[in-house]
């Protein structure tokens, strides 16, 4: 259903009369005035009460000072030529009227008048000519009001079009209030007394200059299906018991860019507040408290152009409520900002300022606009899913004592944008995370995952404990530890994969099961990793570690790509699977099987060393403490030059040789041994006869070039070699 949008055409005001004839006298002495044309009553102060009735064709103008009292209806009609708006209802079944090229106001009251309906005590007049649509009572006649027209009449008003730039004041306790149907070129003050409807099922309701509205009672906001109603003024309460009520249908939708706040200060055509603090004070008699109750309708505040936030206060001086309808439609909340806003009230779902007696039925949406950040300083209680568009963020808790957040687990968070937690002394606990985005741990209080994780964006933890128990973030892109302090724990994860782990110096993972880290992309840890079932590598990027990584009783496993270890790792084992690559210039506490590539830039095994048939080793050098059992291939560096490869520091001589190098082999420029060294190291000499078995060469005492010559003794007393000049005399020990 497409409605028809209220459209007009130039100011009503525009065709006013300043003049026509006079009528004051009449309506001085009570006389009914049959209108014919323009018509004037020019005020000299006081208040003056009207009881006759106008009629006939024309214009009502209400000039000078004091105030005109109407107790009696009055009705007539502008004159035929100024007769111009249509009435037009679309929607067949769900009928929503619009007004087409509205007419001229045919009630002026000008600026230093007033014009009052209604005395207040069960004497009330009001001036107008009805039109009836589905659903709604139309005034034809349109009002302009440079003055005040003060409503103080106990039924339903409507005032047709409303111009001008005065006050429209409807006084408290005067239900049902103000019907708003139609564009309105109104730029004054409208003061709700007691309630107003802006927009409704059957009609749409615009007024784009407003400038300021007082709400002192209900201010109902209502929005036909498939349409958007738009309320862009600042609103003020100032006393106690003030609410704004939503209600949409079908897909409608409720939009507020203004500022609903507290004045303390001003008058009723200018409220203003002293100082935006006073939002969030506590004053006596709660005065400033003002509330929202959102009753299965769709709702949005901000459209996307500033960050001037709706509704300013806290849980002490605010309430917003969020109901279902009987048929089940839940009510939905948009943040629509281009920057950061926060919200410092809870969302629930009591009946008004018992706010917290039942939990909100509805789901929150930060909407996809660039630079849309949303913080949120106090526990939330509603029930359904949050949505964080693409460029937005949600921030639960603001890093001080006072400010921290929370969801309840029952909805989905739906992360397209950014979800980041910065509590300071609460832990929260969040449910289900899906979407595109990312979820970042920021503050020193803990937060534990413990629904389905799926989503795919980099998971952060930049300050406290990010607890995953249940789920995993195996769908996550990347996990980032950036600060020292900052801990991923594992232990209770359903799976322990991460992908593409980086984190600086003081860090840590930890595990309670098999720790598995995916990379996809190069990445350094500088932190420690702690698994209890041990670590393993895979994905087809380096993962670099410089850290200490403690899991002493299990084994790791390079599986695919590259782990580069410059740091150190106490494990049983670090198992290299043929299709992965172990570069290491720091320590292994532990065994090292190599069943695939080892590249040894220093690296130090504290346990044994097994290269399997088929695996491969590369490098400068290699220390161990343990066994070592030789097969598979060996390249050295290209820029390597003689010395000790594998420093075998272990009792027992080398297992195995590389396969296709014998003793004495040919690699490269040099020829490789197995008994360098001290006599049980492997090791690249200058010359094939430098060494032989049971001998040992220093790898300093190596020089290599044209010219050099080599003697041994037999008895292994010295070795003198002669080499372009230069002598060099080393002791050898001969083990036979």
């Amino acid at each position: 259903m497409t409605a028809i949008l209220l459209v007009v055409l130039g100011s009503p005001g525009a065709f006013a009369q300043a003049g026509g004839r006079d009528v004051t006298a009449d309506v001085l002495a009570n006389r009914d005035v049959t209108l014919s044309g323009d018509t004037v009553v020019r005020l000299t102060g006081g208040v003056t009460t009207y009881t006759g009735v106008l009629s006939g064709e024309g214009v009502f103008t209400v000039g000078g000072t004091g105030t005109l009292v109407l107790v009696k209806d009055s009705d007539f009609t502008l004159p035929a030529d100024r007769r111009r708006q249509k009435v037009v209802t679309v929607g067949g079944n769900h009928p929503v009227t619009t007004i087409e090229n509205p007419d001229p106001p045919a009630v002026i009251v000008q600026r230093g008048a007033t014009l009052q309906y209604g005395a207040g005590s069960g004497e009330e007049g009001v001036i107008g000519h009805f039109a009836q649509a589905p659903g709604v009572s139309l005034n034809t006649l349109n009002h302009q009001v440079d003055g005040t027209l003060d409503l103080a009449v106990h039924r339903s008003v409507d005032l047709g079009v409303i111009s001008g730039s005065g006050l429209v004041k409807q006084r408290r306790s005067t239900w049902p209030g103000i019907e708003l149907p139609g564009t309105h070129p109104f730029s004054g003050t409208l003061y709700v007394g007691t309630g107003a409807d802006y927009g409704s099922v059957n009609y749409l309701t615009a007024m784009p200059h407003v400038r300021k509205v007082v709400n002192q009672g209900s201010f109902i906001h209502n929005a036909p299906d498939g349409e958007v109603v738009t309320d862009a003024a600042d609103i003020y309460s100032q006393f106690y018991g003030n609410d704004i009520n939503f209600h949409t249908w079908g897909s409608g939708v409720v939009r507020m860019s203004g500022v609903y706040s507290w004045s303390d200060n001003g008058s009723d055509t200018d409220p203003a507040l002293s100082a935006p603090s006073r939002n969030f004070a506590t004053v006596p008699h709660s005065d400033n408290k003002r509330g929202i109750n959102i009753e299965g309708a769709t709702v949005t505040w901000g459209d996307g152009t500033s960050n001037r936030f709706f509704l300013p206060g806290n849980e002490k001086t605010v309430y917003i409520n969020m109901h279902a309808e009987r048929n089940g439609t839940r009510s939905v909340l948009t943040f629509d900002y281009n920057g950061p806003v926060t919200l410092d009230a809870p969302i629930s779902g009591g009946r008004y300022h018992d706010t917290m007696a039942d939990v909100g039925r509805g789901d929150v949406v930060i909407a996809a606009t660039r630079g849309n950040a949303v913080t949120f300083t106090a526990p939330q209680n509603y029930d359904g899913d949050t949505t964080i568009g693409d460029g937005a963020s949600l921030r639960l808790g603001d890093g001080t004592p006072q400010g921290d957040s929370a969801l309840l687990p029952t909805g989905e968070i739906v992360d397209n944008g950014e979800l980041i937690v910065q509590n300071a002394t609460r832990d929260a606990g969040l449910g289900r995370i899906g979407g595109k985005g990312s979820v970042t741990q920021a503050g020193p209080a803990g937060t534990t995952l413990t629904g389905q994780l799926t989503y795919t964006g980099r998971t952060t933890v930049k300050a406290g404990t990010l607890v995953v128990a249940g789920g995993s973030l195996v769908a996550s892109a990347a996990v980032d530890l950036p600060a020292a302090g900052a801990t991923l724990d594992l232990t209770r994860a359903g799976d322990g994969t991460v992908g593409n782990l980086s984190g600086a110096e003081g860090s840590t993972v930890v595990a309670g099961r098999a720790l598995t880290v995916r990379a996809t992309a190069a990445t350094t840890f500088g932190g420690a990793l702690k698994a209890t079932d041990g670590v393993t590598k895979t994905g087809a990027e380096t993962l670099t570690l410089t850290g200490k990584h403690t899991t002493p009783n299990a084994a790791w496993t390079v599986r695919e790509g590259t782990l580069a270890l410059a740091g150190s790792v106490q494990a049983r084992q670090v198992a290299v699977r043929p299709t992965g690559t172990l570069r290491a210039g720091g320590t292994v506490e532990g065994a090292v099987d190599n069943a695939g590539t080892v590249e040894a830039t220093g690296m130090t095994v504290r346990g044994s060393y097994t290269q399997r048939p088929g695996a491969r080793l590369t490098g400068t050098r290699m220390s161990v403490t343990g066994a070592v059992t030789l097969a598979g291939t060996f390249a050295p560096d290209p820029a390597q030059g003689p010395g000790v490869i594998i420093d075998n520091q272990g009792p027992d001589r080398i297992n195995g040789t590389f396969d296709g190098l014998p003793e004495g082999a040919a690699v490269g420029a040099f020829h490789l041994t197995y008994h360098g060294g001290d006599g049980n190291d492997v090791a690249l000499t200058g010359d094939p006869g430098a060494v032989r078995p049971g001998s040992t060469v220093s790898p300093a005492a190596t020089v290599t070039g044209s010219g050099l010559v080599w003697w041994f003794s037999a008895a292994g007393a010295l070795v003198l070699l002669i080499a372009g000049g230069i002598v060099v005399r080393r002791r050898v020990r001969d083990r036979n």
